[in-house]
Protein backbone atom coordinates (compact mmCIF):
# COMPACT_ATOMS: atom_id res chain seq x y z
CA UNK A 1 0.00 0.00 0.00
CA UNK A 2 1.32 3.41 -0.90
CA UNK A 3 0.28 6.44 0.89
CA UNK A 4 0.96 9.91 0.14
CA UNK A 5 2.41 11.79 3.29
CA UNK A 6 1.27 15.39 3.66
CA UNK A 7 3.47 16.50 6.20
CA UNK A 8 1.49 19.13 8.33
CA UNK A 9 2.70 22.86 8.28
CA UNK A 10 0.55 23.81 11.16
CA UNK A 11 0.29 27.38 11.93
CA UNK A 12 1.03 28.73 15.08
CA UNK A 13 -1.75 31.32 14.22
CA UNK A 14 -5.61 30.19 14.29
CA UNK A 15 -8.09 30.31 11.60
CA UNK A 16 -9.01 33.72 10.96
CA UNK A 17 -12.73 33.91 11.57
CA UNK A 18 -15.61 36.38 10.67
CA UNK A 19 -19.27 35.78 12.33
CA UNK A 20 -22.06 36.56 9.59
CA UNK A 21 -25.82 36.05 10.72
CA UNK A 22 -23.79 34.54 13.79
CA UNK A 23 -22.35 31.57 11.82
CA UNK A 24 -18.08 31.64 11.49
CA UNK A 25 -16.81 32.03 8.20
CA UNK A 26 -13.07 31.88 6.88
CA UNK A 27 -12.43 35.25 4.78
CA UNK A 28 -9.33 34.06 3.41
CA UNK A 29 -9.45 30.34 3.22
CA UNK A 30 -10.85 29.97 -0.28
CA UNK A 31 -7.72 31.93 -1.76
CA UNK A 32 -5.48 29.91 0.70
CA UNK A 33 -6.25 26.85 -0.51
CA UNK A 34 -6.74 27.36 -4.03
CA UNK A 35 -2.75 29.37 -3.84
CA UNK A 36 -1.21 26.22 -2.02
CA UNK A 37 1.47 24.96 -3.26
CA UNK A 38 -0.34 21.04 -2.81
CA UNK A 39 -4.26 21.37 -2.19
CA UNK A 40 -4.55 24.10 -5.28
CA UNK A 41 -3.51 21.55 -7.88
CA UNK A 42 -6.01 19.03 -6.28
CA UNK A 43 -8.55 21.69 -6.09
CA UNK A 44 -8.04 22.32 -10.20
CA UNK A 45 -7.51 18.38 -10.67
CA UNK A 46 -10.65 17.36 -9.45
CA UNK A 47 -13.01 20.65 -11.02
CA UNK A 48 -11.34 19.10 -13.92
CA UNK A 49 -12.29 15.75 -13.78
CA UNK A 50 -15.96 17.07 -12.53
CA UNK A 51 -16.24 19.20 -15.60
CA UNK A 52 -15.39 15.91 -18.01
CA UNK A 53 -17.66 13.90 -16.17
CA UNK A 54 -20.29 16.96 -16.49
CA UNK A 55 -20.13 17.93 -19.19
CA UNK A 56 -23.52 20.33 -19.29
CA UNK A 57 -22.09 22.03 -16.78
CA UNK A 58 -21.94 21.78 -12.78
CA UNK A 59 -24.58 23.29 -10.10
CA UNK A 60 -23.63 25.65 -7.71
CA UNK A 61 -25.54 24.15 -5.33
CA UNK A 62 -23.01 20.66 -5.18
CA UNK A 63 -20.12 22.83 -3.86
CA UNK A 64 -20.00 21.15 -0.22
CA UNK A 65 -19.36 17.77 -2.42
CA UNK A 66 -17.02 18.77 -5.07
CA UNK A 67 -14.78 20.29 -2.24
CA UNK A 68 -15.76 19.45 0.69
CA UNK A 69 -13.08 16.88 1.11
CA UNK A 70 -10.42 19.00 0.09
CA UNK A 71 -10.87 21.74 2.50
CA UNK A 72 -11.55 19.72 5.44
CA UNK A 73 -8.30 18.24 4.36
CA UNK A 74 -6.54 21.68 4.55
CA UNK A 75 -7.69 22.82 7.68
CA UNK A 76 -6.56 19.61 9.79
CA UNK A 77 -3.33 19.76 8.18
CA UNK A 78 -3.04 23.84 8.33
CA UNK A 79 -4.20 24.27 11.19
CA UNK A 80 -5.09 21.49 12.99
CA UNK A 81 -9.08 21.76 12.83
CA UNK A 82 -10.75 18.57 12.27
CA UNK A 83 -14.21 19.50 12.02
CA UNK A 84 -14.27 23.20 10.53
CA UNK A 85 -17.65 24.82 11.17
CA UNK A 86 -19.61 26.19 8.10
CA UNK A 87 -17.37 24.84 5.76
CA UNK A 88 -19.95 25.29 3.03
CA UNK A 89 -18.95 29.49 3.05
CA UNK A 90 -15.95 28.21 2.41
CA UNK A 91 -16.49 25.39 -0.20
CA UNK A 92 -19.09 27.83 -1.94
CA UNK A 93 -16.15 30.73 -2.43
CA UNK A 94 -13.74 27.64 -3.63
CA UNK A 95 -16.20 26.84 -6.28
CA UNK A 96 -16.83 30.46 -7.63
CA UNK A 97 -12.88 30.91 -7.76
CA UNK A 98 -12.82 27.94 -9.78
CA UNK A 99 -14.93 28.83 -12.38
CA UNK A 100 -13.38 32.28 -12.55
CA UNK A 101 -10.22 30.59 -12.90
CA UNK A 102 -11.91 28.23 -15.85
CA UNK A 103 -13.61 30.80 -17.52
Amino acid sequence: MNKKNITPELNTETLPTVEVNGKPTYPCLAHEILEDKIFGPRVLRRLNHLLMAHPDGLSESGHDWYFGYLVCAYTQTHYGVKNLLNYPSVTKKLFVLCTQQVA
